[in-house]
């Protein structure tokens, strides 16, 4: 696990993940705005990591909540539209906090887990090109946002 903060090459930095109530978001989204949310889906050891086509380098599914959604609903919407994966029980984790760069602002995401006994067909879609287990023990390469890994290895460490 990596001493935070940590930065991508962009110049977005995690700042933190805390461990909280599910049921602490809303406060939280009124000092800092939670615009979105990531899911770790971990299968026999290793987390699913998407390449994403805009980003262009390897992340976790997730993305921007829609008017009125919920950090879950976003959570559950966005595995479903990013893989094709369809699981309702997802298990809140934490909150990550970034410090971002492009406009500069202060950020919260969600973050979600879900483990899979069996994996389900993977969906290829406009946002998601490709798709990959990484096991957390493994490096980060050098195409895959050190964010979202280090992201994936403490929600992992939760389980």
């Amino acid at each position: 696990m990596a001493v935070l903060p940590i930065r991508d090459r962009a110049g977005n930095t995690l700042v933190d993940f805390r461990v909280v109530a599910e049921g602490d978001l809303t406060r939280l989204s009124e000092q800092v705005p939670m615009p979105a949310s990531l899911v770790v889906v971990a299968h026999d050891g290793a987390v699913l990591m998407i390449f994403d086509s805009r980003r262009k380098h390897w992340e976790l599914p997730g993305g921007m909540r829609e008017p009125g959604e919920t950090a879950r609903q976003a959570a559950v919407r966005e595995l479903r539209e990013e893989t094709g994966i369809h699981a309702e029980d997802l298990t809140f984790a934490a909150v990550a906090e970034f410090g971002l760069v492009r406009p500069e602002r202060r950020e919260l995401l969600a973050v979600y887990r879900v483990q899979l006994r069996v994996v389900p067909p993977l969906t290829v879609n406009d946002e998601a090109l490709d798709f990959r287990w990484w096991p957390p023990t493994q490096p980060v390469s050098d195409d895959m946002s050190p964010l979202d890994a280090e992201i994936a290895r403490r929600a992992e460490m939760l389980r």
